[in-house]
């Protein structure tokens, strides 16, 4: 079910949304939570009912680990138990996703359907034993760890969140971060489906015509894939905090404005924050720790290979691993420059950093690497600098132009507030409330304008 769908806007939402509130109110706590479980499994498995059983699995499996793990005094068996786990998660995940990558060549494999959310939802799980290992939480109920798993605003693609910081709401929810949840929801509403859905035909367009690109077509084909995937998953990220704030549950902010970035480390720290952190606490950090001496050399190689599994975690392809390696060369980069006191000019160094991003989201949205060199390579000036034949079929020529969403797209996110900002300064009052409205009746307009596009991420 997508956020921006009528059925979730018009029925599912208000309806859990009011039941919600009314069994917080008038009944106990648990009496709500179950509610809400309740909608978060109907959620999961509104698009594919035959899916829920796979959730419900890895929900019992993780939950029975953790307390087996935990109940052992044993260091070595604790230690296996987590080995268990961890082995068990990565190979339901490797299944759906990378057998057929790595096998299919010399194996007759099943072309299996792609379960909804299952690389976040494992995420989520691995985060959990882990921290159970680490002590840093407590086994929780089965009640409790499906109603953290399975939580219908994150379950589907995020944020990340650790167990112990839902958890410990479940009794004592914020509902008065109701209001704010419902402003914050509109804007990431807007952000789908005016500017990221209109940024994706553009990109569409480019991206499947590479070979007919003059240079500035080339450009302006992969800056509208880069702000497409930054005004879709950021608005999906503001709908999922958002909605969480309506229920009551406060789940940390994914973004913060990542395209002002003067260096790559600075934007992995606005850029999918939740997935940042889990590749610096889950991934680099223990990679790191293998090694008998962290140096500038140990560390640089930590971060490739972490990044380098961060991009496969993104989907069974070249292009996603080729995508992690850029980003985890330029990290090592990064540290050596770091390193060695010198500085750039801020601007050189937003430019720096804005170019390798759009460059790696080029390999990233391209079907193959050959693809994504075509399009690379029609980036560098060549003999048709500045046809304009396949832009003209998607974008007009013409004046009017600067009042599109993609062009009002572009300045919003470089020049305007984030949604983070707003809704830290936002305050119950008639102006944002009209703010609210104008938003939704925006989003309800287009949404009857065009046919709902998935989010970029359902697909990982």
């Amino acid at each position: 079910m997508l956020f921006q769908s009528f059925t979730f806007l018009l029925l599912f939402l208000p309806i859990v949304a009011l039941g919600n509130a009314a069994l917080r109110h008038y009944a106990r706590p648990r009496a709500a939570q179950v509610w809400l479980l309740a909608a978060s499994l109907v959620f999961y498995a509104f698009p594919r009912p035959a899916h829920l059983p796979l959730l419900l699995g890895s929900i019992g499996f993780n939950w029975a680990i953790a307390r087996l793990m935990v109940a052992q005094a044993d260091p070595g068996r604790r230690k296996a138990l987590l080995w268990i786990g961890l082995g068990a998660n990565l190979a339901l995940l490797a299944s759906f996703k990378y057998l057929r990558f790595f096998l299919g060549s010399v194996l007759a494999l099943p072309n299996w359907d792609f379960p909804l959310g299952i690389s976040f939802f494992t995420l989520t799980q691995v985060m959990y034993l882990v921290d159970c290992y680490q002590e840093l939480c407590a086994p929780i109920s089965l009640l409790d760890h499906a109603s953290v798993v399975a939580f219908f605003p994150y379950v589907s693609s995020g944020p990340l969140v650790r167990a112990k910081a839902i958890a410990d709401q479940l009794q004592s929810p914020k509902l008065e971060l109701a209001a704010r949840g419902l402003y914050l929801f509109a804007i990431g509403l807007v952000k789908k489906v005016v500017f990221a859905d209109s940024f994706a035909t553009v990109a569409n367009a480019g991206f499947g015509a590479v070979r007919e690109l003059s240079c500035v077509e080339a450009w302006v084909f992969s800056l509208a894939y880069t702000f497409q995937i930054y005004f879709d998953f950021s608005g999906y990220s503001d709908m999922a905090v958002g909605l969480a704030w309506m229920l009551g549950f406060d789940i940390p902010q994914n973004f913060n404005k990542p395209y002002v970035s003067r260096s790559i480390s600075e934007f992995w720290q606005r850029w999918h924050i939740s997935l940042s952190s889990f590749i610096t606490n889950y991934l680099y950090t223990p990679i790191l720790r293998s090694f008998r001496k962290a140096t500038l050399r140990t560390s640089a190689i930590a971060t490739v290979l972490a990044m380098a599994i961060a991009g496969l975690w993104h989907g069974p392809g070249w292009t996603f691993i080729v995508f992690g390696l850029m980003h985890g060369s330029a990290l090592a980069v990064n540290q050596a420059w770091k390193k060695s006191k010198r500085r750039l000019a801020p601007g050189m160094g937003w430019l720096l950093t804005f170019l390798l991003v759009n460059s790696a989201f080029v390999v990233f949205r391209s079907p193959t690497l050959s693809h994504a060199l075509t399009l690379l390579g029609s980036l560098i000036p060549h003999g048709d600098l500045f046809g304009t034949a396949v832009l003209g079929s998607v974008i007009p020529i013409a004046p009017a132009t600067i009042f599109r969403p993609e062009t009002i797209g572009v300045v919003l996110a470089f020049f305007f507030a984030s949604s983070a900002e707003l809704a830290e300064t936002f305050r119950p009052t008639p102006r944002n409330a009209m703010a609210t409205a104008v938003l939704l009746v925006v989003s309800l307009f287009f949404m009857n304008s065009t046919v709902a596009r998935q989010f970029v991420y359902f697909a990982f």
